[in-house]
C-alpha cells in the first residue's frame, strides 16, 4: 500500500491553510465487537478519508480491504462538459454566508466534534425512507442537516446555502492503494426552503464529472505556483469567501467475512476537518457493516462560548430524522 503520487496538490493546499492558522485534522472513530473503542487522528495534508482508512486497516486483521466504487458518470457531450465548466465558474464565485453569530478570527481547534452511529435496523429504515422519497441517502441527510444548521446558525435573511461536496477521484488500481489525497469537489448551492425533490434535482445537476475534473485541474495548477504564491491566494480567498461547510459521504463498506472478528470494527465514524471559517461546518457520513454514522465538526468561529454546539446540532438532527420517519432512530454509539 505504499504507492504515492508524484505530488499531492490538495495536500499542499492543506499545508498552506495551516500556515494561515487553519486546520486539517480529522479522526476515525472505530468500535469493535469486543466492546473496545479506538480513535485515530490524521492530517488531511497527508491523507484523504479513503487513505486514512487504508492506513488504519493495516492494524486490523481478518478481511481484505476493498474501496467501494465511486464512479461519476457524466456523458462526453457538449451539454455535459458545458454544465461542468459553468459549475466550476459558479464554485469560484465568492460569496459571504450571513450567520447569527460569527467570530472570523477565532482560534482554530479540532475539538468541537461529535457523532452518532445508528443501529443496523435504523440505518436500513433511513435508506428505505430516502428510496421512498426517490432521493439519494446523501440528499436526504444533507437536507436534514442543512435545515437544522440553518435554523440554529443562519441569519434569517440568508436564504442561499452553499456546500462543498468532496468527490473521490481514484481510478486506477495504484490510485486505489494510495493513501494521499485523490479528492476533488463540486459545489452545491440551493435555497434553505427547497424541498427534498428540488434538492435532489440540484444535486444531480451539480454532481458532474467534468466539474470535478476541472476543480482538480485548478488545484494542480495552483499547487504548481509554489507554496508562497499559494499562500497569498489562499489568504485572499479566505477574506472574500464563505460557505456553509463540507458534506462528505464515504459510501457503503461491507465485509462479510469479518462479521465475527473482534479485531475488525463493526462501526466507524469519520469527521471532516472544518478547519477554516470559509467552510465552518464539516459533515462526514459513512455506512460500515450496515451501520450508518453521521459526524459533525464545527469551527470555533461558530462555536463561540457554546461548546455544546456540536452535540446540540446532532441531537436536533436526530430529532429531525425521527420527525420525518415517524420513529425515533436507535443510536448504537455516540460521542457523549
Amino acid at each position: 500500500m505504499g504507492f504515492l503520487l508524484k505530488h499531492d496538490s490538495l495536500g499542499l493546499i492543506f499545508k498552506v491553510e495551516k500556515r494561515l492558522g487553519r486546520g486539517d485534522i480529522f479522526e476515525i472513530n472505530s468500535y469493535f465487537a469486543d466492546g473496545t473503542y479506538e480513535q485515530r487522528k490524521f492530517h488531511h495534508e497527508s491523507f484523504d478519508g479513503m487513505g486514512a482508512l487504508l492506513e488504519i486497516s493495516e492494524q486490523w486483521s481478518g478481511d481484505e480491504f476493498r474501496i467501494p466504487s465511486f464512479n461519476l458518470h457524466s456523458p462526453v457531450s457538449f451539454s455535459s462538459i458545458r454544465a461542468g465548466i459553468l459549475g466550476l465558474i459558479e464554485d469560484l464565485r465568492p460569496s459571504q454566508t450571513q450567520w447569527k453569530q460569527f467570530q472570523a478570527n477565532a482560534t482554530y481547534t479540532p475539538e468541537h466534534v461529535g457523532w452518532r452511529i445508528f443501529s443496523q435496523p435504523s440505518s436500513q429504515l433511513l435508506r428505505e425512507h430516502a428510496r421512498k422519497n426517490k432521493v439519494s441517502l446523501t440528499v436526504f441527510l444533507l437536507w436534514l442537516v442543512n435545515t437544522v444548521a440553518a435554523e440554529h446558525l443562519l441569519a434569517e435573511s440568508q436564504q442561499l446555502c452553499r456546500w462543498l461536496l468532496p468527490v473521490n477521484m481514484r481510478k486506477s488500481t495504484l490510485e486505489c492503494l494510495s493513501k494521499q489525497n485523490h479528492t476533488s469537489s463540486v459545489g452545491l448551492q440551493f435555497s434553505r426552503s427547497d424541498t427534498l425533490a428540488e434538492l435532489e434535482r440540484t444535486y444531480r445537476h451539480s454532481l458532474n464529472k467534468w466539474r470535478a475534473l476541472a476543480t482538480q485541474s485548478i488545484a494542480e495548477l495552483s499547487a504548481g505556483l509554489g507554496e508562497n504564491n499559494l499562500y497569498r491566494l489562499a489568504r485572499l480567498r479566505g477574506e472574500r469567501n464563505s460557505w456553509m461547510g463540507s458534506f462528505s459521504n464515504l459510501g457503503v463498506w461491507n465485509f462479510a467475512n469479518a462479521r465475527h472478528n473482534d479485531h475488525w470494527p463493526i462501526a466507524i465514524a469519520i469527521a471532516p476537518p472544518a478547519g477554516t471559517p470559509c467552510f465552518p461546518i464539516g459533515i462526514g457520513v459513512i455506512t460500515w457493516q450496515g451501520h450508518l454514522s453521521l459526524s459533525l465538526r464545527v469551527h470555533a468561529a461558530l462555536v463561540g462560548q457554546n461548546h455544546q454546539l456540536p452535540e446540540t446540532l446532532l441531537s436536533s438532527i436526530v430529532e429531525a430524522i425521527a420527525k420525518v420517519m415517524g420513529k425515533h432512530p436507535e443510536i448504537l454509539f455516540h460521542s457523549s
